[in-house]
């Protein structure tokens, strides 16, 4: 079997989890990107910026989310050729120029050379090494613009939670609250086990300070799921 027949058998095995998890809103996109959406409203109602959304996956909600702003340039950044292909889709009607890339976000953040006014990525970072985010913040301050943003939608450990206590937490949380996808627990857990890296939402910050930005400014919070935007440092 063809990588390319491969990759598109497993993102759809994968899809249909990820579309239970969304009818059911269980890991409360509604309201995330209710709150996404009024910040770019209060802070970009009309002026014109260019976004770049790294691990972008279908892109479906952060193109709801834009709706009615003016955006000029979309670029997403993800590993799945079948995911980019829905993401198309989803921001043709936006009406802006539109680039999607096939790459790991990491490797297309430190190669993008525009500058972008809205960093945005929405549980991705968690993926990383806590070496590997530090870079991260590093790369996207080099790639925002002087009065840009870095709007980071993830989950993240309580402040006392160790990771291995936040992992048993997270699945037994899944466990009781994730009815409708009790047949992929197997798949959920072992995926989250083996994958899943968060950090504290002050380590985040102290992370992102030491790469010349400012304190976080907590957006939105719902159990472990946050929802962060960074500015850079003003000179003085």
């Amino acid at each position: 079997m063809s990588n390319a027949v491969t990759e598109v058998g497993e993102f759809f095995n994968a899809w249909a989890i990820y579309r239970k998890v969304m009818a059911n809103n269980y890991m409360h996109h509604e309201e995330i990107y209710q709150a996404v959406k009024n910040l770019l409203t209060e802070q970009w109602a009309t002026q014109p910026f260019k976004l770049l959304d790294l691990g972008c996956g279908d892109a479906s909600f952060i193109a709801q989310a834009l709706q009615g702003r003016a955006i000029q340039h979309y670029t997403g950044f993800d590993l799945s050729a079948p995911a980019l292909a829905l993401a198309t889709e989803n921001i043709a009607p936006l009406g802006c120029r539109a680039e999607l890339i096939n790459t790991d976000f990491m490797t297309g953040l430190a190669q993008v050379k525009e500058r972008f006014d809205i960093i945005f990525t929405s549980f991705a970072l968690h993926h990383l090494t806590q070496p590997e985010k530090a870079e991260f913040f590093h790369l996207a301050h080099n790639a925002l613009t002087e009065n840009g943003m870095l709007l980071i939608i993830d989950t993240m450990r309580e402040p006392h939670e160790t990771l291995p206590v936040y992992l048993d937490n997270y699945c037994g949380w899944i466990s009781e609250q994730w009815l409708e996808c009790e047949e992929a627990f197997t798949a959920i857990f072992q995926h989250i086990r083996n994958n899943d890296l968060p950090e504290t939402a002050s380590v985040l910050s102290d992370l992102a300070e030491a790469a010349d930005f400012d304190l976080a400014t907590r957006v939105y919070q719902l159990l472990w799921h946050q929802v962060l935007a960074f500015r850079k440092k003003t000179a003085v």
